[in-house]
């Protein structure tokens, strides 16, 4: 675990930033208002028990949330509020989890994986996500978000964000000390957030959609079968994402409706942000809309890359099926000329008669020559005749077949 946390904490309006050690933390010297604190969930989870304890009893973590199944879980968001023995508000939690996959330029199939164990869900998940940082050189990786607001009444929260990419905490911490943020309620000030979250979903989609213009564009004679599959898995695991982001949404805005029921307070300050996840909703909406239409795009281009190799299969049995038929011809004249020389040569070979007498006074031609003509002749026309007749017939050409 680190030493050193990176905080920004609230002091006359303006934010400041230093990196405090969990004992000054947990201390809360420093802090009079409200503050950020960029650390890491796995770092908590792999903390000494009673750091463990200590930083979960300060801000009122669940300690479900340490647990394997959502350190692994691709999304989910929830609240809890906690109460005083006099039944007033102590403080009040939310929670979330995002997932975003974002996919590079040299994408290529990962030739292992790495081995999922849930003989206990219970169990920590460790000190590292199950998609690291390996996938890299393979062209892909996970971004795993997690926000937790700890909002003590009336105005004092502390934003904690787990294991947050650097690009991403630098946006977020600019997009909250740009801003007149309100702190008097614990979904106002984590309003501006989730659009730093759809930045990335948003960025993951067209990162799938640059490489089906590559494809469209290209149309390869030979297409990467094992890489057009490879795409077409990571955009499913986009959609995946956007969905459960979605859900997600519109859970914190339901919780925020439930929560403004419950204990909002007469002060403006409730009600100077009208629904702020209304908007970010129909964001969402929309780029899972361009997600789906990504699949279908890529479903094309598959479809098309089959279909153009068995087109090219097709051309390729024509020209066999020409060729073969050329040598059927050839095959079929050597037969005929073989039926045409056979029966006389079988003739010979049973009679052996000699018809051609070499002698003294010259070649002497038997008169008994007239028979092998008179048997060959016939014979050889019988056989012909056969064949034809043979081919002519159904069964004759069905076996040609």
């Amino acid at each position: 675990m680190r030493k050193d946390v990176s905080t920004f904490y609230l002091v006359a309006g303006n934010w400041q930033a230093c990196n405090l050690t969990w004992a000054e933390i947990l201390e809360g010297s420093h802090c009079l208002q409200s503050q950020i604190i960029f650390t890491s969930l796995r770092d908590i989870s792999s903390a000494p028990e009673l750091l463990k304890s200590q930083i979960l009893s300060k801000f009122g973590i669940p300690r479900v949330l340490l647990s394997r199944v959502c350190l692994e879980s691709n999304g989910f968001a929830g609240c809890e509020a906690v109460l005083n023995e006099d039944g007033s508000l102590e403080f009040y939690n939310h929670w979330s989890r995002f997932l975003v996959k974002q996919v590079y330029r040299n994408l290529r199939p990962k030739p292992s994986f790495t081995w999922h164990s849930s003989a206990d869900p219970n169990t920590p998940g460790g000190s590292s996500p199950i998609h690291g940082s390996t996938s890299l050189p393979n062209g892909w990786e996970w971004y795993e978000m997690g926000f937790l607001v700890h909002w003590v009444p009336p105005s004092s929260s502390t934003i904690l964000c787990f294991d947050l990419p650097q690009p991403l905490q630098q946006s977020i911490l600019k997009g909250l000390t740009s801003s007149k943020t309100s702190f008097y309620d614990p979904y106002t000030v984590f309003s501006n957030i989730p659009f730093e979250v759809i930045s990335l979903l948003d960025a993951s989609v067209w990162s799938i959609r640059d490489h089906i213009c590559n494809w469209e564009a290209a149309r390869y004679d030979v297409p990467d079968y094992s890489l057009l599959h490879e795409l077409a898995r990571h955009a499913i695991h986009v959609s995946e994402t956007l969905s459960v982001a979605l859900r997600s949404l519109q859970d914190i805005q339901q919780q925020r409706r439930d929560f403004m029921a419950t204990y909002a307070q007469t002060s403006s300050d409730w009600h100077s942000v009208h629904d702020p996840f209304q908007f970010q909703l129909r964001l969402v909406e929309s780029i899972l809309s361009r997600s789906s239409s990504n699949k279908e795009r890529l479903q094309n281009e598959i479809q098309l890359a089959f279909h153009s190799a068995a087109q090219r299969d097709s051309k390729i049995q024509v020209r066999i099926g020409e060729r073969a038929k050329a040598e059927t011809a050839a095959m079929k004249t050597i037969a005929i000329i073989t039926m045409v020389f056979l029966p006389g040569t079988f003739l010979a070979t049973i009679f052996s008669m000699p018809f051609f007498q070499l002698e003294s006074a010259g070649l002497q031609i038997s008169s008994q020559f007239w028979i092998y003509w008179v048997l060959t002749t016939p014979l050889t026309l019988l056989t012909l005749s056969l064949w034809v007749f043979w081919d002519m017939l159904p069964f004759g050409k069905q076996a040609d077949n």
